[in-house]
């Protein structure tokens, strides 16, 4: 059971980047559109810097000091990530593997240690040159200290709910909680039943990807992996939000419009699961 009222657990909001592709249904052979997130165990468009800075906003930034929010994805989309940024500070990251032999719990707590000793050099080098400057300048008021950097190794998506409620979210720490990836991990998120979401929105920030100034098919980008729902319907128990609800969500303002940035066209949108 949740160590504390069902009503305060954060939500469960999915991160996904998609490339619309239609393709013929295996039921009806009828076309669908199916949302590609990946070609080749990597992304399948060029880098996107609007879209990779908005997660890394919106996923270091705390709701309240004092708080840390958790990224939670599957072993494969741990291991994408660059090994120098792993794992990703200012956040809880929660490590989901079937692995048995301790070794991917040991390669993350070894990055771990890595990653903290960075940090604490970087905040040394930091405050030596603030208090050099102090001697001639009057000091400021002190800033919030920055969010937790820590990483858990859980054997599934219930084992890693209930380890940062239990660890994090009962000493009044823990703050949003992202959902990454990859596709099984998306999946599962979508997948749970009420009794183990224990009252918690389950909430899917998108970033619609597509070729810039291509139309049709050409407009999308080829893709092996997809995301678990063809798309997000009311009639499928979903409902689109508005570029105001997504704001509120994320911490920042988003307006839904379509961007150019670089060789793609990108636009962010918001789903929220029917209750």
């Amino acid at each position: 059971m949740p160590p504390h009222n069902p009503h305060s657990l954060p939500s469960l909001t999915l991160i996904v980047a998609t490339t619309p592709i239609r393709t013929a249904s295996t039921t009806t052979k009828e076309e669908i559109t199916r949302l590609g997130i990946g070609l080749n165990g990597t992304l399948p468009w060029p880098r996107i810097k609007t879209d990779m800075s908005f997660f890394a906003r919106v996923t270091s930034r705390p709701p309240t000091p004092g708080t840390t929010n958790a990224i939670i994805m599957g072993r494969k989309t741990y291991d994408s990530v660059p090994a120098s940024l792993r794992p990703l500070a200012k956040r809880i990251n929660v490590v989901i593997t079937r692995d048995t032999s301790g070794s991917v719990r040991e390669s993350v707590t070894t990055e771990l240690v890595n990653m903290r000793r960075k940090i604490a050099a970087k905040a040394a080098q930091t405050q030596a040159t603030k208090s050099e400057k102090e001697t001639f300048d009057p000091p400021k008021e002190a800033a919030p200290a920055d969010p937790m950097t820590d990483a858990i190794v859980t054997p599934s998506l219930g084992a890693a709910l209930e380890t940062l409620d239990s660890v994090y979210g009962a000493q009044g720490k823990l703050g949003k909680i992202f959902v990454i990836g990859g596709a099984e991990i998306y999946n599962a998120t979508l997948n749970m039943g009420a009794e183990e979401l224990a009252g918690r929105p389950v909430r899917v920030v998108m970033t619609n990807v597509v070729r810039k100034g291509a139309v049709g098919a050409s407009a999308s980008f080829e893709c092996d992996t997809f995301f678990p729902l063809d798309g997000l319907h009311e009639k499928d128990g979903w409902r689109a939000v508005s570029p105001g609800e997504v704001s509120e969500w994320v911490g920042e303002e988003v307006d839904g419009e379509w961007k150019t940035d670089g060789d793609v066209e990108v636009q962010m949108v918001g789903y929220e699961k029917l209750i």
